[in-house]
């Protein structure tokens, strides 16, 4: 809350809005589902869901991934002042020519739900889960996706849940990745220098 005032990482200013809906929030869905690890949180923002399910899972290897500078800056500060062990903190943003391998990745409502599985087709191992934490309005990504990943990808779960002490109503959205995609010509060379 101290660097909130300065950064403005989020919309929400009160201490109760902030547990509930960034930590609690973040929290919950351990009590839907299991976790794979290595786990890539895709645009952790100022570390939700990364950082609490780091501080829930202190033995597993967490992976943040932020674009903005800032956050990540502030992100190292706190894995710091926190000593956060094996949390690695990536500060691009997460594309399809990202190979690092994981079992497990987690958004929180960053983007459409094709685009992430997109974007992180090419470090999600065969039987890892994305892990999606959506609103409740969320079934026509979920159509979109199954389209158009269909042969890679399939809906494991879908759970509706809410969020304690309050009205807001969630969705866990978890697809599991069924078989390789195929590397576009661009990806093979995408580390060498031409």
């Amino acid at each position: 809350m101290e660097v909130q005032k300065k950064q403005n990482f989020t919309r929400l200013l009160s201490l109760r809005d902030v547990g509930i809906k960034h930590f609690v929030d973040s929290l919950i869905i351990t009590r839907h589902c299991q976790l794979q690890f290595p786990l890539l949180d895709v645009g952790t923002g100022p570390g939700f869901p990364g950082i609490p399910l780091k501080i829930e899972f202190p033995n597993e290897r967490i992976i943040l991934a932020e674009g903005v500078q800032k956050r990540v800056e502030f992100l190292k500060s706190v894995r710091e002042e926190l000593k956060l062990e094996n949390l690695d903190i990536v500060g691009r943003n997460i594309n399809k020519n990202f190979h690092l391998p994981v079992k497990g990745i987690i958004t929180r409502a960053v983007e459409d739900i094709r685009n992430t599985l997109s974007n992180t087709c090419n470090c999600l191992e065969v039987g890892g889960k994305a892990y999606l934490m959506k609103g409740p309005n969320v079934d026509p990504e979920i159509d979109e996706a199954l389209e158009k990943w269909s042969e890679y990808y399939k809906l494991s779960e879908d759970i509706k849940y809410s969020l304690p002490e309050s009205q807001h109503e969630r969705r866990l959205v978890i697809f599991e990745k069924t078989k390789s995609i195929p590397l576009e010509e661009d990806d093979l060379y995408e580390d060498f220098d031409e």
